[in-house]
């Protein structure tokens, strides 16, 4: 059986009375990307820094290829666990060139020819042209400055690679495609990754596993897929993407609610619930005059090649955000069947 790159079990850790983490367990299989995603403050970073060995926890383990690196009775300096770690802002050094960035992390490994063709090596690893390495940081576009520090930080080969928050700075599209370029870097030198950040979209597109976090607690850890699609509370599930949440009456397989009969996954739950399906999961068409409808268009908001549509429900249920291909959609003001697609997912008692 593979060792996991990364072991957390029981860890925790506070600054004065006020506790940061609690109680964290995640393990990390070689060679995939696991997103830590939670909103600012929630304690993400400090799991990242108690990783890297830049604080001591104040309980639990940390074990790394299989080799512990802190708990009660060990603490192995941040050089000495095989790390890479790429902050927010790359960090680079601006008064050397970026050979001399990426060389830095080779000190005392090799030098002359051999130094050079490793930092050439590393430019072309993460895409970069060669002719790059006589330039200073200022000299570069953000996304170009990410990828110095990837390759610095690649230099020594490490068991694990963390990322914190390291595409926040960019904009809209230079993040994008810096994400794209960064994990297909990681991918392809089959280096494991434990990546923080507050980007739902970010957490879920650049990962094989995704754990939520809140007030210094996992809400669930899973697959991308998991998480989004069955999320275990109505945090987790309004922090990764938009809901539409009805009250219902779940049976075993089924639930009564403004949709109509819809299907389920009821994990044991009878009774009175509240369900909770994806925008995307909802398609609403035109009904004739005299054909019964689920509501009425209120709203609809353009978004190239998708449309949100606010629908009314009868009764005093608040309207409910559809999202569907903008190809012909109902008008405002039309009376609309509301088709669904998939399964709802009971979060819990009616809110």
């Amino acid at each position: 059986m593979t060792r996991p790159a990364l072991d957390i079990t029981g860890l925790g850790k506070a600054f004065g009375p006020h506790a940061v983490l609690d109680h964290i367990d995640l393990s990390v299989e070689p060679g995939t990307v696991t997103a830590v995603v939670g909103a600012s403050g929630c304690g993400k970073t400090t799991l990242l820094r108690l990783i890297a060995g830049f604080d001591r926890p104040d309980r639990g383990t940390i074990a790394i290829a299989g080799r512990t690196v802190a708990d009660s009775s060990v603490f192995v300096a941040p050089h000495r666990r095989s790390i890479g770690y790429v902050a927010q802002d790359g960090a680079l050094f601006p008064h050397l060139t970026v050979g001399q960035n990426i060389a830095y992390g080779l000190r005392g490994t090799l030098r002359g020819s051999a130094m050079n063709a490793r930092v050439a090596e590393l430019l072309e690893t993460v895409s970069l042209d060669t002719a790059l390495a006589r330039r200073r940081p200022h000299e570069l576009s953000g996304g170009q400055q990410q990828r110095v520090a990837l390759a610095r930080a690649l230099a020594r080969r490490p068991v694990l690679m963390l990322l914190d928050e390291p595409f926040s700075s960019l904009d809209t599209g230079l993040r994008s495609a810096t994400r794209k370029s960064v994990s297909a870097t990681l991918a392809q030198a089959k280096v494991t990754t434990l990546l923080v950040t507050h980007d739902q979209e970010e957490a879920l597109s650049i990962a094989d596993q995704v754990a939520v976090m809140r007030h210094g607690r996992f809400t669930q850890t899973g697959t991308p897929s998991q998480v989004y699609r069955t999320p275990a509370d109505s945090f987790t599930a309004e922090f990764l993407g938009d809901c539409v949440l009805l009250p219902a009456t779940v049976d075993t397989a089924s639930a009564e609610c403004a949709l109509g009969t819809v299907p389920v996954d009821a994990g044991g739950v009878h009774g009175a619930a509240t369900i909770m399906f994806r925008p995307e999961q909802l398609t609403a068409t035109t009904v004739a005059a005299d054909a019964e409808a689920t509501g009425v268009v209120l709203a609809s908001e353009f978004l190239g090649a998708d449309v949100l549509l606010t629908i009314a429900l009868p009764g005093s249920q608040p309207p409910i955000i559809v999202r569907q291909v903008s190809v012909d959609p109902p008008g405002v003001g039309r009376r609309v069947h509301v088709h669904v697609t998939g399964k709802a997912v009971v979060l819990g008692p009616p809110q």
